[in-house]
């Protein structure tokens, strides 16, 4: 994949959709890092009739014993010895005294009526650009396929060795990342949770390919600036916002003399 290339398409694409002209052209990276993140789903469940029979009934009694709570809901002891392992692992029973009893946790899942189910730890990576302050999506093994990697750097690039992330943002990059990515059904998605993270390790910093454009659009005497991100594969906003602030006021300097 070159480089070279795409910005030969990109031109032509400014060119036939605007009457603007291209007074300049280049190509820089900008760093982005690559994060490895763990975290503990959660799956939640409407409550099916038995879950909610069983809480009714031990909010209200006191059991011992699988075979007394059978009994009076009349269900097979099996499936009430499962469900009660089950909402025990999950904390949301315990035994006080010989007896069954709905813990806080328990109380407040049955007034909702959502069963939580915690899942195995899983790993995933994410990626963060400093300079965007912000993280990106897109498939960073695309990006390193380019042949003729730019040795610029963004001119307003930030890199910082510390990341002072919140760890609700790294939630929603990843709930972003599954969206974009994950096959499974909506429903099935929709079930699942994030709830916390565990660790974040920081694994490697990648150059990212952009190409920049200025453009000048004579009818309306007006400057722009594009930049394509080759990681997002769109055009954007964010860098050239920040080349606008920095640079706007020198471009029509830019302008070829008569």
């Amino acid at each position: 994949m070159e480089l070279q290339s795409l910005q030969q398409k990109l031109e032509l694409e400014l060119t036939n959709k605007s009457k603007a002209v291209i007074l300049e052209s280049d190509t820089w990276c900008v760093p982005v890092r690559t994060l490895e993140v763990t975290y503990k789903p959660v799956r939640r469940t409407k409550m099916d009739i038995l879950m909610k029979m069983l809480f009714l009934s031990l909010k209200d009694t006191k059991f011992q014993s699988s075979e007394q709570i059978s009994e009076i809901l009349l269900v097979e002891q099996l499936f009430v010895e499962d469900l009660l392992s089950k909402m025990q692992k999950t904390g949301l029973i315990e035994k006080v005294d010989s007896y069954f009893q709905l813990t806080e946790k328990g109380q407040k899942q049955f007034a909702n009526g959502v069963f939580e189910e915690e899942q195995e730890a899983t790993s995933t990576e994410i990626l963060y650009s400093s300079t965007h302050k912000n993280f990106l999506v897109g498939d960073i093994e695309e990006v390193l396929e380019f042949e003729d990697f730019p040795e610029q750097i963004f001119r307003y690039q930030i890199q910082k060795d510390e990341l002072p992330i919140d760890d609700r943002f790294m939630v929603e990059a990843i709930r972003s990342k599954k969206d974009d990515n994950d096959e499974e059904i909506e429903d099935e998605r929709e079930k699942l949770f994030i709830t916390s993270i565990d660790s974040v390790e920081d694994v490697q910093v990648n150059d990212v390919p952009c190409v920049e454009f200025l453009l000048y659009d004579e009818e309306k005497d007006l400057f722009f600036s594009r930049v394509w991100n080759t990681l997002m594969k769109k055009w954007d906003d964010h860098l050239e916002n920040l080349i606008q602030e920095n640079e706007k006021s020198s471009w029509r300097q830019k302008l070829p003399l008569d």
